[in-house]
């Protein structure tokens, strides 16, 4: 350096360094690091509420599809909420909708089908099997005592309307076995006889004429068959926890019962765009429900598993620890509300739940029904489930 200074009369020129050192390169990834830490479980949770708000306006808009099509067609459409399958936990997890399709009015096989009338007041009709097969059938099935669990593949059920002349349409309350070439069914003109005990009577009390064997033309409208193109499958990850999913502000009626077969739950819109009836065991049956209805949006891990005899043998429907947080307690999840009587679908956001019962392993009890009811507190004050 001397020597070119001596030369040329002036110092060599420094070098600028134009990167980062080692150091400063770790400190910028250690800065980065913790910020990702910090921010990341924050970020999770938007995402995770994202998803189940997302999973909830997708069935809500299915069900509203289902209901536009009955007003639009002028006929019954359901949506079926199908159980993942029938041990364990799947018992109360629901991942797939399916829409319910309205099918023709029976008018049975003949052109002279008739059914004959009789009862004082008049309260049962009989079927020549030859003219109508499908209610011998139906009475086949519905009255054998060996599998009785196979009720609910009657092609005709009890709760299906019964159409006489005039347009009058009836609830079906009993099919009897079949004796000779005939059938017969039982109703009830002022609907004074439930089908279920939560049934609400559209007619009131009123003096019957009777009848003896007066042949007339009928209709019967059965259930809606299942779609095999409109289906809904939930997103990965989330579930309807069918455990807290019931008619009513304190109900809890699609949870799985302890023995016994279970099937899927269905919902059915009638021409008006209402809900007509319910559907959710193996039994067959139908409730004209009179509360609203919820269902439970929430994520598969939260499915609380009732499967089982005892209550150590069953999960804490109330747990919130590391192994397992139910969807009742958990803050993002949602309930999905049908309203009967206009057949409005909502989706509203979930409360604490009350005082935890002393067995909180059993869906059937008054204390689970007292502990659920304050978590659908924000339905009851919703504008948009009044509609």
């Amino acid at each position: 350096m001397m020597i070119d200074f001596a030369i040329h009369g002036k110092a060599a020129p420094r070098r600028d360094r134009n990167g980062f050192t080692l150091v400063e390169l770790l400190v910028v990834m250690v800065i980065f690091l913790i910020l990702v830490a910090i921010a990341l479980p924050i970020v999770k949770g938007l995402i995770s509420d994202q998803k189940a708000t997302r999973t909830a306006q997708n069935i809500e808009a299915f069900m509203n599809a289902a209901r536009s099509r009955a007003i639009a067609e002028g006929r019954t459409v359901g949506v079926r909420f199908e159980r993942l399958s029938a041990s364990n936990y799947a018992r109360s997890t629901c991942l797939r909708l399916r829409q319910l399709v309205g099918i023709p009015a029976y008018t049975g096989d003949a052109a002279d089908a008739v059914a004959a009338l009789a009862g004082t007041p008049v309260n049962t009709a009989e079927f020549d099997t030859s003219d109508s097969p499908l209610l011998y059938l139906s009475s086949q099935i519905l009255n054998d005592t060996v599998t009785p669990s196979n009720d609910h593949l009657a092609p005709i059920q009890i709760g299906d309307l019964l159409e006489l002349p005039g347009g009058r349409s009836v609830p079906i309350t009993g099919i009897g076995a079949v004796s000779g070439t005939t059938v017969t069914i039982s109703f009830n003109l002022a609907e004074n006889v439930p089908v279920d005990t939560s049934t609400v009577n559209r007619f009131p009390l009123s003096a019957i004429s009777s009848a003896s064997g007066g042949n007339v033309k009928y209709r019967i409208h059965r259930s809606p068959m299942p779609s095999s193109s409109t289906v809904m499958s939930l997103p990965q990850g989330m579930a309807i926890d069918l455990n807290y999913s019931g008619i009513g502000i304190k109900g809890s009626q699609f949870a799985p019962a302890f023995s016994g077969g279970i099937r899927a739950v269905d919902i059915l819109f009638n021409a008006s765009g209402a809900v007509t009836q319910v559907i959710y065991d193996t039994a067959n049956t139908r409730i004209y429900p009179t509360g609203l209805i919820y269902f439970c949006v929430g994520e598969i891990d939260g499915v609380a598993n009732l499967n089982g005899a005892s209550a150590a043998a069953r999960d804490n429907l109330f747990s919130q620890d590391r192994a397992l947080t139910t969807n009742l307690m958990n803050p993002d999840s949602l309930w999905v509300v049908v309203n009967p009587a206009s057949g409005r679908v909502t989706t509203v956001p979930m409360a604490n739940p009350g005082t935890i019962p002393a067995d909180p392993t059993d869906p059937t009890t008054v204390a689970f029904a007292d502990a659920l009811g304050p978590a659908r507190y924000f339905a009851t004050l919703s504008d948009t489930v009044a509609e």
